[in-house]
C-alpha cells in the first residue's frame, strides 16, 4: 500500500501545517470590532489560494470578515493542523479588549482526513472506522472543547465568540462515485469513494458538528452551521465548493466555499 500511504500523507499535509501563526494586524479603526481569529486549516483558509504562513489566506473567512468596515482583524492566530491543544497555546492573543472571536477546531482531533484515507483503503470497514473515531470524539473531544471554551470566555470576557462547524465534503445525492488519484496496487486501477462511503463520511461530519455545537451552546457562544449552505456543493456535485483530491489543498473549501458558505453564515449570525 505504498502509493496509498504516500497519497494519504500528502492529503494530511494539506491540513497539517506547522508553525507560529499569531500575526498581528494593523491597529483597528475607531468604532470597528477588535477581532481575533482562532482555529485550524478550515479557519485559516487553506483551499482558498494565496497561502501564507500556516496556510492562512486572505480569501479565508477571517480575511473576508476583515474587509467589513465594522470589523478589524487584529490577530490572525489560525494555523493548518491546529488541534484543541494547539488553540490553547494561542489564547494569549485574547484580552479584555477583544470584541469578536471566531473559531473552527476539532477536525484534526478526530484525524478526519486520515479517516477518509482509511475508508478509501478499506471500504468494507469505513462505517466502523468512522464510528470508532466518533466514539473517541464524544469521550475526549467534547470535554476538551468545553475546557477550551471556558478559557476563551475568561481570556476575552467582552467578546462575542462565534464557533463554526464543518461542511459536508461530499454530495452523494448526485450518484457519482469519486475517483482518487491513488492507484490500488491489487487492481492497477484508481481507488474510488462510493456514494455509500461518501454518505457515511457526511454522517460522521454531522456527529462531529453536533459535539461542537453542544459544547459551544453550553458555553454561551454562537454556533454557526455551514452544512445547509454547502448543500449540493460537495465533491461529486456539478459545482463543488470543496477542493478535489487532485488539489494540494484537497478536502478544504475553495474560495467560493469561504465566500458563499462560511462568510455568508457568519455574517448572518453577526447581524
Amino acid at each position: 500500500m505504498k502509493h496509498l500511504r504516500i497519497a494519504a500523507s500528502a492529503l494530511l499535509a494539506s491540513g497539517l501545517v506547522a508553525g507560529s501563526s499569531i500575526l498581528p494586524a494593523s491597529a483597528g479603526d475607531r468604532g470597528s470590532l477588535d477581532y481575533v481569529a482562532l482555529g485550524d486549516s478550515y479557519a485559516a483558509g487553506v483551499g482558498a489560494g494565496s497561502l501564507g504562513v500556516c496556510g492562512q489566506s486572505p480569501l479565508g473567512y477571517p480575511g473576508l470578515l476583515d474587509e467589513r468596515k465594522q470589523i478589524e482583524l487584529t490577530v490572525n492566530a489560525t494555523c493548518g493542523g491546529d488541534t484543541v491543544a494547539a488553540v490553547f497555546g494561542e489564547l494569549g492573543a485574547l484580552d479584555a479588549g477583544t470584541e469578536l472571536v471566531t473559531l473552527t477546531v476539532g477536525g484534526n482531533d478526530v484525524q478526519y482526513l486520515n479517516i477518509i484515507s482509511l475508508c478509501v483503503q478499506s471500504p468494507n470497514t469505513c462505517e466502523q472506522t468512522v464510528n470508532g473515531a466518533l466514539f473517541l470524539a464524544q469521550r475526549d473531544l467534547a470535554p476538551a472543547l468545553a475546557a477550551l471554551y471556558r478559557n476563551i470566555a475568561t481570556a476575552a470576557p467582552n467578546a462575542e465568540v462565534v464557533v463554526t462547524g464543518y461542511p459536508h465534503l461530499f454530495s452523494p445525492e448526485f450518484g457519482n462515485a469519486i475517483t482518487l488519484p491513488i492507484i490500488n496496487p491489487a487492481t492497477g486501477q484508481p481507488f474510488t469513494l462510493s456514494t455509500a462511503e461518501q454518505q457515511t463520511l457526511n454522517d460522521g461530519t454531522d456527529v462531529l458538528n453536533e459535539i461542537i455545537r453542544t459544547q459551544a451552546t453550553l458555553a454561551g457562544f454562537t454556533y454557526v452551521d455551514v452544512v445547509k449552505r454547502f448543500d449540493k456543493h460537495g465533491l461529486g456535485s456539478p459545482q463543488p465548493w470543496i477542493q478535489p483530491f487532485t488539489d494540494p489543498s484537497a478536502l478544504h473549501p475553495n474560495a467560493k466555499g469561504y465566500k458563499n458558505g462560511y462568510l455568508h453564515e457568519i455574517r448572518n449570525a453577526l447581524n
